[in-house]
């Protein structure tokens, strides 16, 4: 397996802080959607690009305790944000204690591959998402030499916790559906950490067979989407009830709302809703225990 060092630090962040959500961290501006987003009077204040930085920091310095890895989504944050405000979204993530995963969902040809890692690594992100359907040679070979060579963490995409990923992925190919071929394919190459939504309880289950007992799975879903925390632990935790990272964006960056409280008080908010979603997930892992 490659990318062992991120592997251990994973591990060793969640046993320290007793956590294995993942908080997403998906700025969005009202002018964007109606709910879940930036106050619009931090907006006022601060200007759009100073506002949303500023509201992404202090989120962050909220919510580190409560978990060992955060995941900024490359959509949100790599078009308003300068090189130097993605450094310092990265360092304010490391200084809570906690692994920077960029989910961007890489997905070109080797080369192409090749220089956006360079960037990001460059970032400090600890870890990136990637789309296999390139293929492997002149294609996500590139993910992997990154991995290998900076001892980094690669999570590819197998089953996405969206219904269209149906369309696509549960199809079947060579006679079994292509997220297994998916997972195969990626555990064969050395890959260390596997995308699989909590809304497919099943599929996480398949796929942790395949992929062993120490590789991670990252997965999305928990939340507005829908998934069941219970049954995504149950199935894609390894024999040790770890190994399962439950991913949490909207209901913990936007908190404010959902609790009702002033927007000054949004990263307090979100640091509230982290513990609670933490010490949810660790009273159901003990139940399953």
């Amino acid at each position: 397996m490659l990318g062992q060092g991120f592997v251990e630090k994973y591990y060793e962040l969640s046993r320290q802080k007793d956590s294995f959500l993942c908080v997403g961290l998906d700025p969005v501006t009202s002018d964007m959607r109606d709910r879940y987003v930036i106050p619009p009077k931090l907006i006022e204040r601060h200007g759009v690009i100073e506002g949303t930085k500023k509201f992404c920091l202090d989120v962050i310095e909220a919510v580190a305790p409560y978990t060992p890895i955060m995941k900024p989504n490359a959509q949100f944050i790599v078009y308003p944000f300068s090189f130097e405000d993605l450094r310092e979204i990265v360092a304010a993530i490391h200084e809570g204690g906690c692994l920077a995963l960029l989910d961007i969902k890489l997905s070109d040809i080797g080369s192409t591959n090749s220089a956006g890692l360079h960037w990001i690594a460059e970032a400090g992100f600890d870890a990136v998402t990637f789309n296999p359907f390139p293929g492997y040679e002149n294609g996500s070979d590139a993910v992997y030499t990154w991995a290998r060579e900076r001892d980094k963490g690669i999570f590819s995409l197998c089953r996405m916790s969206n219904p269209g990923a149906h369309d696509y992925m549960s199809q079947t190919l060579g006679g079994e559906p292509l997220y297994l071929k998916l997972a195969r394919d990626a555990t064969d190459h050395g890959c260390n950490g596997f995308v699989v939504g909590c809304t497919v309880s099943s599929e996480l289950g398949e796929i942790r067979s395949i992929i062993g007992e120490e590789r991670l799975i990252l997965s999305p879903g928990l939340g507005p989407q829908g998934g069941d925390p219970r049954s995504a632990l149950e199935f894609g935790a390894n024999s040790e009830g770890e190994g399962l990272i439950v991913s949490s964006s909207r209901s913990i960056d936007f908190a404010y709302e959902s609790l009702g409280w002033d927007w000054e008080r949004f990263a307090e908010a979100a640091g509230v809703q982290a513990r609670k979603k933490r010490d949810e997930l660790n009273e159901i892992r003990n139940q399953l225990k």
